[in-house]
This record gives structure tokens, sequence and C-alpha cells, in this order.
């Protein structure tokens, strides 16, 4: 049976996307990861939340419970870790939106959408009946 005397400390002000800060081990900032989070006493954790109320305790047991693997994207690069595997990556060229364009059918001269749709070109004065 797991220790109903063990706590994690959230600091309730800030999450990491959808991710809980917890007190670091001895204090030192914050951890989203719980393999880096402080575990309290019952009642180091309640005297923690006394002090400030935005440090909630909650029970070792249940948050452990709650847990996924998951891995964040600041620590990983994928350039480091395929080095030395003969992996390489095909580069995907972004996809150019071709933009419509608009051409008197008199004079040829561009024009907006607007302008085309309008049915007059304001430089020929040629009327359209598209």
């Amino acid at each position: 049976m797991s220790n109903q005397n063990e706590f994690y400390l959230q600091d309730s002000r800030n999450y990491v996307g959808n991710d809980v800060l917890w007190w670091a081990k001895d204090g030192a900032g914050y951890t989203t990861d719980l393999r880096n989070a402080h575990i309290y006493t019952k009642d180091q954790a309640v005297s923690k939340h006394r002090e400030r109320e935005s440090d909630i305790p909650w029970p070792k047991y249940y948050i452990d419970n709650k847990t996924r693997p998951a891995v964040d994207m600041q620590v990983i690069r994928i350039d480091d870790a395929l080095l030395g595997t003969g992996i390489v990556l095909i580069k995907t060229k972004p996809e150019r939106i071709k933009k419509q364009s608009y051409r008197c059918n008199k004079c040829g001269i561009f024009m907006s959408e607007k302008q085309y749709f309008v049915d007059i070109c304001h430089n020929c004065g040629f009327v359209d009946n598209h």
C-alpha cells in the first residue's frame, strides 16, 4: 500500500501547456517532471499551503496514478537523435499557393479581383460580360 503521508506541492499560479507545475526537489524551482518533484510529508505540505495558498498539496498516490509518458518538444532535437544512424530526412517544400490573377480581356492589363468582377477596365474602359 502506498504511503498516505507523501504529497507533491503544486504551484497553481501557472501551467506549462496542459502540465502541472510542481515544486522541484529541495525547493529548486518548479518542474513538470514528477521524477524531479519534491515529496513532502502531509504536515510539510499543509504548512507550505498555509504560507501561500496557491501552493496546493496533492497526495502522491493520487497523482502517481494520473501520470502518463510524454516528451517535451523543448528537449529533443532530430538532428542530434539521428546523428550516426545514416537516416536522412526528406525535406518537404512548402506548397506554393498560386494566387489567381485577373487580366482585362481587351488590353491585357492586370486588374484586382474587385476591378475584374466590376466588369470595367480602368485602363481602357472595356466592359466584359464574363
